[in-house]
């Protein structure tokens, strides 16, 4: 993908309406509820002789139309901010989600990570003719991934989108990229044989576990001296706030071209970053 063809993209308005046909459905079922408390109070006080207070029904209705009102016009406000604050743009290494209502949250995606795709369609959705799409990533669990809206969801969630179709093979291409072809370059220097290739990976997994118990790192205090968040490094290296994590704790040792990064964003040397035991 060329770099002047990224292009940051929004969702649909239908996103609104949606939301406000799912929030009426909930008033609904909590004002017959409420209808339904209603007529239970009456007949208890007519098996106590009393006479049905014709009073008693314009303040129900008054409550639950109240309600509904109240829930949809928070639904309208709320929602209405969240669907001006979300955008999702298709970079050349990830895919980068903006959202939020009153605070703001960007979630960078490596397509080097994405592990699925999911479309998925409510009735309401339907309806609209629209959908969300659901990416979903390794190294992330559902519990944790994303705090969109209070609720649990995939990392990377999309919803209110016309064209999933276009959206999937926009991803699906960057993922092809980046985990299965090979550059011509060292597509001859690469072992191709699958049990061969496999026992290379163990070994350099091994030297590699070995390696970073030795590698010590002090990227963590140069951050706080800068005073950046781990997003904010990460932004600025060009990798994951996974990647910033697992390097601050030194569970992962950084290729060359990664490490000069390191050293250049704080401008210091690359033994000022990380040293040898």
């Amino acid at each position: 993908m060329d770099k002047k063809e990224e292009k940051v993209y929004g969702i649909e308005s239908s996103y609104i309406t949606s939301q406000m046909i799912g929030n009426f459905v909930v008033s609904l079922f909590v004002g017959l509820g409420i209808y339904g408390t209603g007529w239970l109070i009456v007949l208890i006080i007519k098996d106590d002789g009393g006479t049905l207070p014709t009073s008693l029904w314009p303040i129900i209705w008054g409550i639950i139309f109240g309600f509904a009102i109240i829930l949809l016009t928070l639904t309208y406000i709320f929602d209405g901010m969240y669907y001006r604050n979300f955008s999702y743009e298709i970079s050349e290494k990830f895919i980068i989600i903006r959202y939020g209502r009153l605070t703001r949250t960007k979630t960078t995606i490596p397509f080097s990570r994405i592990q699925n795709i999911a479309i998925h369609q409510n009735i309401r959705d339907r309806w609209l003719n629209i959908y969300t799409v659901k990416v979903e990533t390794a190294g992330n669990s559902a519990a944790v991934s994303s705090s969109q809206k209070g609720t649990v969801r995939p990392e990377g969630y999309i919803p209110a989108i016309k064209d999933p179709k276009e959206l999937e093979n926009m991803i699906n291409q960057m993922v092809h990229r980046y985990t299965q072809d090979i550059p011509k370059e060292v597509r001859e220097k690469v072992f191709m044989d699958s049990n061969v290739a496999f026992d290379e990976f163990i070994s350099y997994f091994l030297s590699k576990m070995r390696e970073k118990d030795q590698l010590k790192t002090s990227i963590k205090t140069l951050r706080k001296i800068s005073n950046w968040s781990q997003e904010e490094l990460a932004e600025k290296l060009g990798v994951s706030r996974t990647t910033v994590q697992y390097l601050e704790a030194g569970e992962y040792v950084p290729s060359l071209t990664l490490a000069l990064r390191i050293s250049h964003v704080f401008n210091v040397s690359i033994e000022d970053v990380f040293k040898l035991e």
